[in-house]
């Protein structure tokens, strides 16, 4: 195609050899995956007022959706979404870094980490990797919040069911959504303590201009630190509802 971009009338044409390509997931292995039902849903809200963390976190919804996990697998949120570069369509947005709030590319993704992490939580699937951010961010439950980095820290959750799993996200400019879908094995519940090792915040005082460019400061209210045990509940569906696993 590109010899003829530059030419007019007849020449402007390009004949190009088609060949056939097999599908990575075949109809039949698709009937096969048991793929049947949504079996988890997940929601979590945000501010709408900063364009570029609205751009990363809807980019990467949109690269996540539709992911395949095959029986046995395990999902990446890294590999799946990627990195996060200007050159991939993200753009600069909060991030935390060492317990303060700085901008670079990418900013505002792991709202999708914790949104996906918590459809996983309530899918009974396994969870291979999570971190918690540096401080508690009050809009996401306690104890039930996953941060990422590029390189350093990954969501990760294996496939341990005998069926597909199919991951579906959508948005809007305040709210992202994860739905994984699949035969439903547990009826899920999480059961949450209270606070304890609560630790009063420190005041640090960053020597860098404030603005919301890269490498600039983010001044933010101080948070207190603290721990929670959080447990999920797997029951057996139906009408008894055994407990088949708590961890």
């Amino acid at each position: 195609v590109l010899p003829v971009i530059t030419e007019t009338g007849p020449e402007r044409a390009a004949t190009v050899p088609l060949e056939v390509s097999e599908p990575a997931v075949s109809t039949e292995l698709a009937r096969s995956l048991g793929v049947v039902e949504k079996v988890s849903e997940y929601t979590t809200y945000y501010p709408s007022d900063f364009p570029g963390r609205l751009t990363n976190i809807h980019r990467a919804a949109d690269l996540m959706d539709g992911t395949l996990v095959l029986p046995g697998d395990v999902f990446s949120f890294n590999d799946t979404v990627g990195e996060r570069t200007a050159e991939r369509g993200f753009a600069a947005g909060f991030i935390i870094e060492d317990g303060r709030l700085e901008v670079d590319f990418g900013g505002g993704v792991s709202q999708l980490a914790t949104t996906t992490f918590n459809a996983a939580f309530f899918a009974g699937l396994e969870i291979v990797e999570h971190n918690p951010h540096s401080f508690y961010i009050s809009r996401y439950p306690e104890g039930r919040e996953s941060t990422i980095a590029w390189g350093v820290k990954d969501l990760r959750f294996r496939n341990d069911s005998e069926h597909g799993v199919f991951v579906t996200t959508s948005w809007t400019d305040s709210s992202v959504t994860v739905q994984v879908w699949g035969t439903k094995r547990y009826r899920v519940e999480s059961v949450t303590s209270e606070r304890y090792d609560v630790k009063p915040f420190e005041v640090v005082y960053d020597p860098r201009p404030p603005g919301v460019e890269p490498g600039t400061c983010v001044a933010t209210e101080g948070v207190p630190g603290f721990r929670v045990r959080v447990t999920r509940e797997l029951h057996e569906l139906g009408r008894g509802g055994a407990l088949v696993d708590s961890e």
